[in-house]
């Protein structure tokens, strides 16, 4: 055992020797060279200058920015405002914001309805129209040789006027008239007979007005005529027909009274009453004739 730890502690002494050896031989040959090299030349002293004067500027110098105001502050003891409220009954507004640099668009509202009707409406202006027709009965006398004669009977009444409006109440137009009888019968010298297959017209043309009573649309309606009775025959067994002027033309007269409802914006339908009255003088014989027709008419106006 002494020999074996003798021999580990010659082991130890000799390897710390062998390390220490090359290192000390190192040092040693350092110092050497540091020895002979000769002293480094000190670095030459900088070169002193004066620094540049900048040249006067013509701007003048820039002064600093102001200090910012201070901050504010709730005094002391005050709490900071409690956030704003809609009051009740309200709705908050919407969180839609435009964008910066654009103004809000002005709201849109629809256009206002119309508070009436439209205007015109159930009112005479404008282009005048009115188509009477119905049924009529026309009487004339005549006088011949010291004796009357009288032609009358039942037929066709019809009136038609054509003009314009002033205003919501007068009308003007031209009118022409015609009251009929159908077969009339003829009364001479107490003799009753019947002229079939034959017609008596009172026709009438002329210049008239009408004045409507609003806001009920009641109108009269007059007008003065040139006027002429005339007999036609229309007999297909003999195969005569034909047309004659019993009177030249003579002055006349149209009266109508009449009520009409309105059916649309322009149109009205009704009825009416019509008065003719006509003299005039007997075709080829020294006489004259008068010749009364009353129509019971249905009336359609346009205005």
């Amino acid at each position: 055992m002494h020999f074996f730890a003798r021999s580990a502690h010659f082991a130890l002494f000799t390897f710390i020797l062998v390390g220490l050896g090359p290192a000390a031989a190192h040092a040693q040959t350092q110092s050497e060279l540091g020895a002979a090299a000769p002293p480094a030349a000190a670095p030459p002293p900088a070169a002193t200058s004066t620094p540049d004067i900048p040249a006067p500027s013509p701007w003048p110098a820039p002064t600093a920015a102001p200090a910012p105001p201070p901050a504010y502050g709730y005094p002391p003891g005050y709490p900071p405002p409690s956030p704003y409220n809609p009051p009740p009954g309200y709705y908050p507004p919407p969180g839609y914001y435009p964008p910066p640099g654009y103004a809000p668009g002005a709201a849109y509202y629809p256009p206002p309805a119309p508070s009436g009707p439209p205007p015109g409406y159930h009112e005479h202006d404008g282009f005048y129209m009115r188509l009477t027709m119905g049924l009529g009965y026309l009487h004339t006398s005549r006088s011949y040789l010291g004796s009357t004669e009288t032609i009358s009977g039942p037929g066709v009444g019809m009136d038609l006027a054509f003009g314009a409006s002033l205003n919501r109440n007068w009308v003007i137009f031209g009118e022409l008239a015609v009251t009929s009888a159908e077969s009339p019968t003829v009364k001479y010298g107490g003799v009753n007979e019947t002229a079939t297959d034959s017609s008596v017209d009172l026709v009438g043309f002329g210049p008239g007005a009408a004045y409507y009573i609003e806001p009920i649309n009641l109108y009269l309606s007059g007008s003065v005529q040139l006027a002429k009775v005339s007999a036609n025959t229309n007999n297909s067994s003999s195969n005569s027909s034909g047309s004659i002027d019993l009177t030249d033309t003579g002055f006349g007269m149209t009266f109508m009274v009449g009520k009409e409802w309105w059916v649309s914006a322009n149109w009205g339908l009704g009825l009416a009453s019509m008065f003719n009255f006509a003299s005039m003088k007997q075709k080829d014989f020294d006489g004259r004739m008068t010749a009364t027709g009353l129509s019971i008419l249905c009336s359609a106006t346009f205005n």
